[in-house]
């Protein structure tokens, strides 16, 4: 026999007896169905859900379970929480707060010694008097009969044994930092894995955060330098929040590139060189986000709220189970993530931890913007509290995410996708329009337009000029060929054909000139491969590393192209290019820019043919080397982007 609750006033009992007697403590239940081989059980008031782990059932003591009571309406409805929940440090005293509607007790435990908290409207709290700075701790959590320990889903910082309380007065201060961009357009985003850009460096720190800022010989300058003098504003650095999968200290056992969270509010180890010294992730973090401020150059998190690695290791279970995830209408764990789990964000003390990771990431490190993965899973509600709270914050935060439309649970019209961007216009999506048009798709032999398909000149010029098919802002717009995910554009161009160090540039350089917000999958400007591994999550290093170039070529021209786009607004404008500003002609496409007395056409030509261009009073100011030009003539035989010049 098995007994559950199941909503605030129904129990739920497993059983083929007749059942003539059934109570808690002080309060009789009443019969109401039978159904599926189960008897429900009706109680005139709230069952107190922190007390009550007995149901007396024909005179006999039944272990009552928490049931799918964690699941309704009204439970959501009825424990919410709007205080400051973890640890919450003085020199005086440590506060611990956690959220638990259904723990019939939790026993913090603090450095070795146990301290009982106290139960207060779904909140467990105990204030223990002393310095606790840097001490580790955990939560003795019983829901039913067995105490089972757990951690803070709200722990601000790790060593290796777990949470550990610290005192972030003693880290740096970084000043308030925003960036110079007025717009979303304005920005020029790079996208990195901390380890992939420095493993293969000749520097000392290899792998961590520290070695993101320190001088390389071979780059002369750090790592965030030659990011910032490539042009590039904001630097997007995959999951740095505590992930799982890998060994924060034997750091050559796995790679992982971090989409496995673990604690939302904590450093990852695997990149601190003192992955049990909580104040050094903390430190060296701070040191790079001051770094790249120092020099102008922001800093985007990629975060991954959309699923958790593990249920079975992430707190939430412990604490209020089930009530973290999603479940369809049969009350079953739904995996449109495709990662075992999806993360309830309509759940309101769920929600709030979502935004209160957020916060804690802007106030405390400054940091500049979010990527948010597989954001079509999120719901609306939820991204329009985050642009709120944190736009209150830095009014110059950057928003954007995977806008795909992916089944799940969430009512259609309140998804995060692309598709509703009307109704959170102020975040940005992955174009992946763009993406397949130059690239091409996946697999196969599909060619896209980069690649010499002429068929799809037409929808090239629509996503160059601002995709106003997908889009009202090019703002909303993130223009790209390459990201982590897939396989790089050197390796999927080699699967259709020979590689082509001009076609490729050709496809990065419209990334850049295309109306929209312009990303770089770092190495992606020096034709990086990952030897053909479409999905290198776990690969090993020999795989994701950069590899830096010894040649500069490829480089200096994608640095020239993003100087011309930030030097002149007429790239950078939220509008879509108009009609009469563009033409095809001989499958090459020419976009005419203007702005006071001066005149840019830029042509992008996918092939080598010939294509003849009068000379008048113009000039050249970005193109192929390899052109032939005469006095009143230009001959483009190369494909490329190419940029000519009138003034006045």
């Amino acid at each position: 026999m098995k007994a559950f609750i199941d909503d605030l006033r129904i129990v739920r009992v497993e059983t083929e007896h007749f059942i003539y007697d059934i109570h808690l403590r002080n309060t009789r239940l009443v019969w109401f169905k039978n159904e599926n081989g189960s008897q429900y059980f009706f109680c005139e008031k709230n069952i107190e859900l922190h007390k009550e782990d007995t149901v007396y059932i024909n005179h006999e003591a039944v272990e009552l379970q928490i049931g799918l009571v964690t699941l309704t309406k009204e439970f959501e409805a009825l424990y919410r929480y709007d205080g400051q929940l973890g640890a919450i440090y003085s020199k005086k005293e440590t506060i611990f707060r956690v959220f638990s509607p259904v723990a019939k007790e939790i026993v913090l435990v603090l450095d070795d010694e146990r301290y009982n908290m106290h139960y207060n409207q779904g909140i467990y709290e105990v204030t223990v008097p002393g310095d606790h700075d840097n001490k580790n701790y955990f939560f003795d959590v019983r829901l039913v009969r067995e105490f089972h320990r757990t951690t803070d889903p709200y722990a601000k910082a790790s060593n290796l044994k777990g949470p550990v309380v610290v005192d972030f007065d003693k880290t740096q201060k970084l000043r308030n930092f925003r960036s110079a961009i007025k717009n979303y357009t304005d920005a020029v985003l790079y996208e990195a894995h901390v380890r992939d850009l420095t493993i293969n460096l000749d520097i000392l720190n290899k792998g961590f955060y520290d070695g993101l800022i320190e001088y390389s010989p071979s780059l002369k300058g750090s790592v965030l330098d030659y990011v910032k003098n490539l042009g590039v504003t904001h630097l997007q650095l995959l999951p740095i929040f505590d992930f799982d999968d890998v060994f924060d200290d034997n750091k050559n056992l796995k790679y992982n590139w971090g989409y496995n969270p673990a604690q939302y509010f904590v450093l990852e180890g695997w990149y601190s060189k003192e992955p049990n010294n909580a104040y050094d992730r903390i430190n060296k973090f701070k040191d790079v986000v001051a770094y790249a401020h120092n020099i102008g150059l922001a800093v985007n998190m990629d975060v991954v709220y959309n699923h958790v690695y593990q249920t079975h290791t992430f707190p939430y279970d412990y604490l209020v189970p089930g009530y973290f995830y999603r479940h369809d209408e049969n009350n079953k764990r739904t995996n449109n993530s495709y990662c075992g789990n999806d993360v309830e964000t309509r759940n309101y003390m769920v929600r709030k931890l979502i935004i209160d990771s957020l916060k804690h990431f802007v106030q405390t490190y400054k940091i500049d913007g979010f990527r948010f993965d597989l954001m079509g899973l999120m719901d609306i509600d939820t991204m329009l509290l985050i642009e709120k709270e944190l736009k209150a914050i830095n009014p110059k935060v950057m928003l954007y995410g995977e806008g795909w439309n992916m089944d799940n649970a969430v009512e259609k019209e309140n998804r995060s996708h692309m598709h509703n961007y009307k109704k959170f216009p102020n975040y940005a999506h992955f174009n992946d329009t763009f993406r397949d048009t130059f690239r091409g798709t996946l697999h196969g032999k599909d060619f896209g337009y980069a690649l010499g398909n002429q068929k799809l000149v037409k929808k090239a010029l629509m996503v160059v000029t601002g995709s106003k098919d997908l889009f009202d802002y090019p703002s909303q717009s993130i223009n790209y060929v390459e990201c982590h995910d897939n396989y790089t554009f050197h390796d999927r161009m080699v699967q259709s054909m020979e590689h082509d160090k001009l076609l490729q540039d050709f496809a990065t350089h419209a990334v850049i000139i295309a109306r929209g917000i312009p990303f770089i999958h770092a190495g992606q400007e020096f034709y990086r491969t990952k030897k053909g591994v479409e999905n290198s999550y776990n690969s090993p290093d020999d795989v994701n590393m950069i590899h830096w170039p010894k040649s500069q070529k490829a480089i200096n021209k994608l640095r020239k192209l993003i100087s011309i786009r930030n030097k002149y607004p007429m790239y950078r404008k939220n509008r879509a290019l108009s009609k009469s500003n563009t033409l095809i002609k001989d499958n090459v496409i020419i976009l005419k820019l203007s702005e006071k007395d001066i005149l840019h056409k830029v042509y992008l030509k996918n092939d080598y043919s010939p294509f003849e261009i009068k000379r008048l009073d113009e000039k050249m100011i970005f193109g192929n080397d390899l052109i032939n030009e005469n006095n009143d003539t230009i001959i483009l035989d190369k494909p490329g982007v190419y940029i000519i010049e009138k003034r006045g």
